[in-house]
């Protein structure tokens, strides 16, 4: 149970004085309470209230705060994934979620098949890791402490801090990073406070149609030269289904028995990576690399399907 401390006096000042009072290093030390469960959940819900309503849940400088304060919280990986060899550089390639379009798992796919490719990936969400180059990290083992906003977040119905700060508070902390944004006022926020949270090098896209994905098409036709063999993608190709259809396609596509749109949504997600990883950073070799990391057999491989 929460009683009266300290904490509570600086959210008092928060809510008295938000403009004032609300620093980044305010927001930081108070995430680090609700962390520690040093708040209730009125109290948290007035935090992040706050924070929507003064605009400070976009700022940069806040979000890389909190997020520091998230990772401090976090379960450490021990020994730690990071490396200052490139090639062995970990990235990631995550969306942030909430564009409402509910597509079929293109960023997880997408970096299966990186891994494929050579590219180190550490990806939160399922669990598990292997000794690959790819590994799933259970969001809920590494961020148990995310358990005290959660019935907050709910009650509140909106979307909140919290909502932009999964690509960020990956354990792994990944040097290289494509994040996938749900809109494009999002774009230039969320490069900033990857810069600032330490990722050395940043990707931040907004597909066509309010995806938080890259896209190999525009609004009005393709939108990449067909010598590289993207095809035109409509939207209905791309819709999820049940959870069982959704595996299916996982598997012919990992198997290499899948063939068109969803295909290229894919190489079209991970051709960055892979090219970067292998240090050739155009387009036409990354989407080759893509296809040759499923075709080799060596994206099924990362999973030992």
């Amino acid at each position: 149970m929460a009683t009266t401390t300290p904490t509570h006096k600086t959210l008092q000042a928060i809510l008295n004085s938000p403009q004032d009072a609300l620093s980044p290093e305010t927001a930081r030390q108070t995430t680090a309470d609700i962390m520690a469960n040093k708040l209730t959940p009125t109290q948290i819900s007035a935090f992040l209230v706050t924070l929507k309503l003064t605009g400070k849940e976009h700022d940069p400088q806040t979000i890389a705060a909190v997020v520091d304060a998230m990772r401090e919280a976090a379960v450490a990986i021990d020994p730690p994934l990071s490396s200052s060899v490139p090639s062995q550089a970990v990235i990631d390639i995550v969306g942030t979620g909430g564009d409402g379009q509910n597509t079929f798992n293109v960023s997880t796919a997408s970096s299966i098949v990186a891994a494929g490719a050579g590219c180190k990936v550490a990806k939160v969400n399922p669990s598990g890791c292997n000794d690959r180059n790819f590994c799933f990290l259970f969001a809920q083992v590494f961020h148990p402490a995310m358990r005290h906003v959660a019935g907050p977040r709910k009650e509140l119905g909106v979307r909140t801090i919290f909502n932009l700060l999964g690509p960020m508070i990956n354990p792994a902390r990944p040097s290289r990073m494509i994040v996938g944004v749900f809109s494009r006022d999002v774009g230039r926020i969320m490069a900033e406070a990857l810069h600032l949270s330490g990722v050395q090098h940043g990707w931040v896209v907004h597909g066509c149609v309010g995806l938080d994905e890259i896209t190999a098409w525009s609004a009005s036709g393709p939108s990449r030269p067909p010598t590289l063999g993207l095809m035109h993608i409509h939207s209905r190709t791309w819709l999820a289904a049940t959870r069982t259809e959704n595996a299916a396609t996982m598997r012919s596509l990992l198997d290499g028995s899948l063939t068109g749109p969803i295909l290229d949504f894919v190489a079209a997600e991970c051709w960055r990576s892979a090219a970067r990883c292998r240090r050739r950073a155009d387009l036409k070799t990354g989407v080759a690399l893509a296809r040759e990391s499923i075709a080799s057999g060596s994206a099924k491989r990362q999973l030992a399907l």
